[in-house]
């Protein structure tokens, strides 16, 4: 990783991201019924949104 040009996500995919996981959270714990695939999608989308912002530069 001596060549990481990456940034920090902006705030916009942060927030994004955060709701994507208090999504997948609330459905773990029976907070918030909803399908087990949406669950699971959610925290896997907003885990790659992340990885992903960290990479591109002003995503």
């Amino acid at each position: 990783m001596r060549n990481f040009s990456g940034k920090a996500p902006t705030f916009v995919v942060w927030v994004i991201s955060l709701v994507l996981f208090l999504i997948a959270l609330l459905a773990q714990f029976g907070l918030v019924h909803m399908g087990a695939p949406i669950a699971t999608w959610s925290w896997i989308i907003g885990f790659g949104l992340l990885l992903l912002a960290c990479r591109i530069k002003g995503l």
